[in-house]
């Protein structure tokens, strides 16, 4: 009984530093604006993505049951991009030899409709669905974003400081 206790306390705490992270990815995201300078608006999304990324892989990985639920992607309108560090090239599957082209800006807001999409129903209380939300999207979709734009976004930092 005390190790059910503690485990459901500590998937408490894993869900609140989630939820926290995923707020403030949802909100850099959400802002929009293309006033901050480039390089700031690449490590800003390096930082709020690695940090949702990270948090994410605490969540557990268990479905709840009775899952019915769908509720649709938000969109972001007026998305600034990254200017010309927005284009990269990446092997989409890493045991095959193929090269497409890619963008950091769709890479970005692949993961805010997955991560949107749980918060609206954390905050309608829907909590255990919601972390599967994240959970499951996180394995199958928006995680593959995220590392994709990480790496991406790795170089064009560099490059925007003229580093490479």
């Amino acid at each position: 009984r005390l190790v059910s206790v503690i485990g459901a306390a500590y998937r408490g705490v894993v869900s609140e530093w989630f939820v926290a992270e995923a707020e403030k990815y949802c909100a850099f995201v959400e802002m929009t604006t293309s006033e901050i300078p480039i390089v700031e608006r690449l490590v800003m999304a390096r930082q709020r993505l690695l940090a949702l990324y990270a948090a994410a892989l605490t969540l557990p990985v268990e479905p709840p049951a009775g899952l019915d639920r769908e509720v649709p992607k938000r969109t972001v309108s007026g998305w600034p991009g990254f200017e010309a560090f927005d284009l990269y090239w990446e092997t989409y599957d890493p045991a095959e030899d193929n090269l497409v082209g890619s963008s950091i800006t769709d890479d970005m807001l692949d993961v805010h409709g997955d991560v949107s999409r749980g918060l609206e129903l954390w905050n309608a209380g829907h909590r255990d669905e919601a972390v599967w939300e994240w959970r499951f999207h996180l394995d199958t979709h928006w995680g593959v974003h995220a590392i994709d734009a990480l790496r991406a976004l790795h170089w064009a930092i560099n490059r925007a400081r003229g580093y490479q």
